[in-house]
This record gives C-alpha cells, structure tokens and sequence, in this order.
C-alpha cells in the first residue's frame, strides 16, 4: 500500500516533471518550428494545422510557421520533411491518405511513413458530408444514385489524388457500379470553391470545411459518412449505414510525424505540447459542433494505429483495382 510519505514525495516531484522533460530534449526548441501541411490553403487541414500553430507556440515559446506544400499525393510535402534536419523543428501533417492509403495507391511512393518518419501523435477523427451545390437538382440519396447510373455520369472533386474523398467515391462507384468521374485538385478549398460554382456535381468533404456552407445555403448535404449517430446540427440527414452501406461509414483522421531519426526526448516534448493543443478548450469550441473529436495517441499507439489502418485500406485499395503513377 502507498504509504503518505512515498505519496507526497511523489506529489512534490511531479511540478519538475516538464523541466526534466525540457532538460532531456537538448534545449528543444532552438530555433522556430514548420509545420508542412500537403494541401493548398484554406481547407480544414490548414485551417486546423493554423490553430494548433497559435498553440503550440505558446507551449514551446517559438514560432510555428504553417507551409503549405500541396501535390503528387503528398509525395512533395514528405520529400520536403525528409530533406530537412532530424531534430524535431520540422513537422510534417497529414491524415489517411498520406499516412495510410498511399502505400497501396502509388507503386512508386517516394516515402515509407513508418520507416523515413516517426508519428508523434493523431490528432483528430472527423465525420464527413457527402455535399452538392446549392443548385443542383439531386436532392436525396435516391436522385444521386439515379444520376450515377446515366450515361453522363457525375463529376466528383477531392483533396487530390489519393485522398479520403477520392478513394471513398471510388468504393461507392465499385459498390453501386455508378458513372462517378474524378477532379483532383490540390486541397480542399479549391475544390470546394468549384463545387458552389457548379463545375462539380459533388464532393466527400470535413464536415468541418461543409456543413458552414451547407447552414448557409451555399451547399446541400445529401448524406453523412464515418459516424454511427446523425449531427444534432442536420438531423434529417441519414448516416451511409442508415443507407444500407455499412463498408462505407469510415471517419477521417488526422496526425503529424517527423522526420526518422528525432532524438525520442525531442518526439516526447513534441508530444506533449501537441496533445495539450489538440485538447484545449479553443480546438474544442472551434470543432465540437462539427463531430470532430481530439483523439491524441501515443507515438506508439499512433505507429500501430497507422500500420492497422494501412493493412485495412491496403485491402479496399487493391479490391477496388486503384493505382495511380
């Protein structure tokens, strides 16, 4: 049994916990910090990556400057992190598509995420809406599906190639056999801008980025994807299990590595700081309303976490028959 004394000892080292974190890492952080982001500008990964920076640098006591480093799936942002020192200044975010999909999307991949870096943790799991423009005239799940079975088919954007949204379409488009044809662009806001312009006739989206423009009339939302229960925000919107696809209720994700390498105290103190961002009481009143749930793991937890979830879109990716060059 703990006795008092050993009980208060303990009690009166934990205030030196953090300094003998920050002793360990070598001084860490020396210099500001990037934090390279593989989409264009104002989607939700920026627009997250942007708030978690205002964060972090109040922790660290550096500045955290956010770079965005869109294209070729990733591959440039990771040849980018992969370039730069080993010492924790340099940050590379992503989520599924990067971190999990690619490794069976591209047979030439310029980067192994568990072998050229090291996860440090997730950040967030996010539901997604199915969304179309204001003005369009598929107003259920019905008229989609009657849309997708014409001979014209239907012309869908996503993040880029290899993304969430791209990879999603294409299982429906295997599921239902539906003429669905792919617009990749380079981020989320580009394509979202496009989809109210009407040059797209849908888009799987963060419900994060969407369901603002659907509130506002911009956009409709014909279904909700990778949540078991409907948004208390559009309770007339059905979930994609609701819809009798079960395979295709699957939440995004978000997370950050750095480069292989780091020292481990560096990786911890990064951790730390990351983890008390994602959780603090601005992410949460900022998000909250749109599903989205701080879900920090481990550097551990987070290197299975993505080895599981690599494993399991290996086997959709390669049932589907999608490569990309």
């Amino acid at each position: 049994m703990t006795t008092r004394r050993s009980f208060l000892a303990a009690a009166a080292a934990m205030p030196f916990a953090g300094a003998a974190l920050a002793q360990s890492s070598g001084g860490f952080p020396s210099k500001p910090l990037n934090w390279v982001v593989p989409y264009a500008a104002g989607g939700f990964g920026d627009a997250l990556s942007r708030l978690l920076a205002q964060r972090l640098e109040a922790g660290l006591k550096q500045t955290v400057i956010v770079e965005n480093k869109p294209g070729a799936g990733a591959q440039i942002a990771a040849a980018h992190v992969k370039q730069q020192p080993a010492d924790g200044h340099t940050l590379f975010y992503g989520d599924l598509g990067p971190f999990a999909m690619n490794a069976a999307l591209y047979p030439k991949l310029n980067y192994d995420v568990l072998r050229d870096f090291v996860p440090v943790t997730r950040l967030v799991t996010s539901p997604l809406l199915l969304v179309v423009p204001a003005n369009s005239p598929l107003n259920s799940w019905a008229d989609l599906m009657k849309a997708a079975k014409s001979s014209r088919g239907l012309n869908y954007g996503s993040f880029g190639m290899g993304s969430q949204p791209h990879i999603w379409v294409e299982m429906l488009k295997r599921q239902t056999q539906g003429n669905f044809h792919h617009m990749p662009y380079k981020g989320a806001a580009p394509a979202v801008q496009d989809l109210i312009g009407g040059h797209l006739d849908l888009m799987l989206d963060v419900a994060a980025n969407s369901l603002p423009l659907v509130r506002d009339g911009k956009l409709k939302a014909l279904v909700l994807v990778g949540s078991d229960k409907r948004l208390a925000q559009l309770p007339n919107l059905p979930t994609v299990s609701e819809l009798g696809l079960p395979a295709l209720n699957s939440s995004g994700w978000t997370g950050v590595v750095v480069r292989a390498g780091t020292p481990a105290p560096v990786v911890a103190r990064l951790h730390e700081e990351i983890a008390k961002a994602v959780k603090s009481p601005e992410v949460a009143q900022r998000y909250g309303d749109f599903g989205i749930v701080a879900a920090p793991q481990s550097p551990a937890q987070f290197a299975d976490f993505i080895r599981t979830e690599t494993a399991r879109w290996g086997e959709v990716i390669r049932a589907a028959g999608v490569t990309l060059e």
